[in-house]
């Protein structure tokens, strides 16, 4: 795409690219024919490729061509002995290979190739299983960010706590949203000091809170859905710090009165369609499973743990906060290490491992002093409420007995299902036999009678998802790619507009200088600029270190203004050290004509200056005055 900046001078160039430069990088792609049909190889490649390292296998070339691309990394598409290591080994463990480059590139290459830590929402056989979408009961998924655990003296304005709820409404649920407004603001107590706190339906049909309960804000997302949140906390300056929303998901009006029902499939595509429109990446499979992929990045919809209804269970025993084993019974068959106890909102701790007889050990003393019949919650990082799959039990079974006939429907079951009768937990699913007869972890807990509804909770699991079945993270991998690829032509053009480029799109994103110093391409742009590119190398590590610290202010790059000095400055330098030795009287003008045609010629860096800077004559600013300077003081 040479045309587009023929006769330009450098710096012109570049204001004119960075303006808009993915719809640049786009016109590029289309008029290229080549980088085209990579794209399109990449795009029908990874179709097949089930784990990250498949990529290495000499069919999907064309697969590695665009990943390695996209991060810089083309030259290493031969070293496939430490790209095999990179791709398997875990790059946040200690002496890993990533760790031990220091390289930003690798580092999120990396990234981009690793498995998606997804949060699995199974809500059952999508033939068999319906969610209620009116009155008191509607279904519901909840989640919080990491921040929600955090107590409100850690929270800032800038990354405030927050929960959302999806609540499936036909028009009917709001008893459901007051309910769910009630049990946020709730919540926020402790057993010590609980907060009595609710919300109602009033006469003219909004909701409204009891006496100092916060007041309901109503919006809506992009599809119309409304959304009901309220404030929990504020600083001192009264900027929000921990925040609840429930989002009224809009179903399908019911044709007739009642409670209305959808299917597994209806349900589930408006939920995740909701989930995904306050910012979450989630997919949809066939079978009915929701994923909520990579959702423990930082930022504002990272997940945290949240209480989970359906792990609802009491102490059995006195529990003082010296003990280490917490008795739970047939509740904790279900549970796993690394998940945390809860009472009141507040943590307990963390469990370390189970016995068969379902008492927690956990991995420090309670941080609790609970007594016996106190409710225990489990926090995960998502909740479900009233949702799952009914069947009928297809025979009588005793108090105690092991086996439950539920009829071929249940054949689906899978392992970790709580089985209830509607109010109390029955049993957990160990296996099931294509009859849909399902074995329990334990006996059942009461007697069941031929004829009763039995209901089968939804799977929550966290589990991983391929990176390139990830289509979020396939559309970041195409895009740095296509924008290296056209960075690279504009390099050619004029030599060190990619790097300017580079720098001016992800500068903004560098909080440290170890940061900086990890990444090549943007420290030889700082480098130049500070005219220490030549010596830099030479330096002992922690040298550089100091030296960049005292010379550089981040902060500078937090503006597009800063941004775009700095860029404009590194074209200016490269292309005087490109023009070859001066003239012999010592002026440059043929590389100011280059860099701006028309600008009166000047000595030296000086002269660049003044054209870049012209209300900075040559010679009338030197030192920290000079506003180039100035950036790295």
């Amino acid at each position: 795409m040479s045309s587009s900046i023929s006769g330009m001078s450098p710096v012109t160039a570049y204001l004119s690219i960075a303006k808009n430069e993915q719809a640049t990088v786009a016109a590029y792609v289309k008029s290229d024919p080549t980088l085209s049909r990579t794209v399109a190889a990449f795009t029908k490649d990874i179709v097949s490729i089930s784990s990250s390292s498949q990529i290495l296998s000499s069919q999907n070339r064309q697969a590695l061509t665009v990943a390695l691309g996209a991060y810089n990394l083309s030259g290493s598409i031969g070293e496939t002995g430490l790209l095999k290591q990179l791709l398997t080994q875990n790059p946040s463990a200690t002496g890993s290979l990533v760790r031990s480059l220091g390289d930003t590139d690798d580092l999120n290459f990396v990234q981009a190739m690793a498995q998606r830590p997804t949060v699995s929402l199974n809500f059952g056989n999508p033939a068999g299983s319906s969610m209620n979408s009116s009155g008191s009961a509607a279904s519901t998924v909840s989640m919080a960010n990491l921040q929600y655990a955090s107590a409100n003296s850690a929270l800032t304005a800038a990354a405030p706590a927050q929960t959302w709820s999806y609540l499936l409404d036909d028009g009917t649920a709001t008893a459901s949203i007051t309910a769910a407004l009630t049990a946020a603001l709730q919540a926020t107590g402790t057993t010590a000091a609980p907060v009595t706190g609710s919300y109602s339906i009033a006469t003219d049909g909004s909701i409204v809170g009891t006496a100092g309960a916060p007041p309901v804000v109503t919006a809506a997302l992009g599809d119309g859905s409304p959304t009901f949140s309220i404030v929990l906390a504020k600083n001192a300056a009264g900027a929000t710090l921990r925040q609840a929303t429930i989002v009224a998901v809009a179903a399908p009006t019911a044709t007739t009165t009642g409670t209305q029902t959808l299917t597994n499939q209806t349900a589930t595509g408006l939920l995740s369609a909701a989930i995904a429109s306050t910012g979450f990446n989630t997919t949809l499979s066939s079978n009915g499973t929701l994923d909520i992929i990579n959702p423990g990045l930082n930022g504002p919809l990272s997940l945290s743990q949240q209480t989970y209804s359906t792990y609802n269970t009491t102490a059995t025993a006195d529990i003082t906060d010296t003990q280490t084993i917490i008795p739970l019974g047939i509740a904790g068959l279900r549970l796993q290490a690394g998940d945390v106890l809860m009472s009141g909102g507040s943590a307990i701790g963390t469990i370390a491992s189970l016995d068969k007889q379902g008492n927690a050990t956990l991995a420090a003393p309670s941080s609790l002093s609970l007594a016996a019949g106190t409710q225990i919650d489990v926090a995960v990082g998502a909740g479900i409420t009233n949702i799952g799959t009914t069947f009928t039990a297809g025979a009588a079974a005793a108090s105690g007995a092991g086996t439950l006939a539920m009829g071929s429907g249940a054949s689906l079951l899978q392992p970790g299902q709580i089985i209830t009768d509607g109010s109390a937990v029955l049993g957990t699913v160990r296996s099931v036999d294509p009859s849909g007869n399902v074995t329990l972890e334990r006996g059942i807990t009461s007697a069941v009678a031929a004829g009763d509804t039995l209901q089968a909770l939804p799977v929550l699991a966290d589990t991983e998802t391929n990176a390139l079945s990830d289509a979020a993270n396939v559309a970041g991998i195409l895009k740095n790619y296509e924008t290296t690829q056209y960075e690279a032509q504009q390099g050619k053009q004029i030599p060190g507009m990619d790097s300017a480029l580079y720098f001016a799109r992800t500068i903004g994103g560098i909080t440290s200088i170890p940061a900086l110093m990890a990444d090549p391409t943007l420290l030889n742009v700082v480098t130049t600029n500070l005219g220490v590119s030549d010596t830099y190398d030479s330096m002992p590590y922690d040298e550089q270190v100091s030296y960049l610290t005292a010379n550089v202010k981040l902060s500078t790059y937090k503006t597009t203004a800063g941004i775009n000095q700095a860029s404009e400055h590194f074209l200016a330098l490269t292309a005087q050290a490109n023009a070859g030795s001066a003239s012999a009287d010592g002026s440059d003008t043929s590389m100011l004509s280059i860099l701006y045609p028309g600008s009166s010629s000047s000595s030296g860096t000086d002269g660049i200056l003044s054209a870049l800077y012209p209300s900075n004559a040559s010679g009338g600013s030197s030192g920290s005055s000079d506003p180039l300077l100035a950036l790295f003081s």
